[in-house]
């Protein structure tokens, strides 16, 4: 069954609020652990263009960049993503 078109743009919505929720943790991550972004880069091999837009969620994290930043951070992807959820009201 299709979404209707509310329904598909309330997900979009929501999976924008997500993006932003992660990015925002991520860089909370960074800012407490006194990093820039460009050593947050450097940490994990992605390109500081790559941490400002998903730190701003203006790009969707992947799976591979969750795993990888947060090996870098020492927690589990699933931590990060209960986070953003809780910020946002998804549970």
């Amino acid at each position: 069954m299709d979404a209707t078109p509310a329904e598909s743009e309330a997900a979009t919505t929501e999976e924008a609020r997500l993006d932003a929720a992660l990015g925002a943790e991520v860089r909370a991550m960074r800012a407490r652990r006194g990093w820039s972004q460009e050593a947050l880069a450097e940490k994990t091999g992605y390109n500081k263009k790559t941490i400002i837009r998903l730190e701003h969620g203006e790009r969707a994290m992947t799976m591979a960049q969750m795993y990888k930043i947060c090996k870098v951070f020492g927690i589990r992807p699933s931590d990060l993503v209960l986070t953003a959820e809780k910020e946002i009201g998804i549970q």
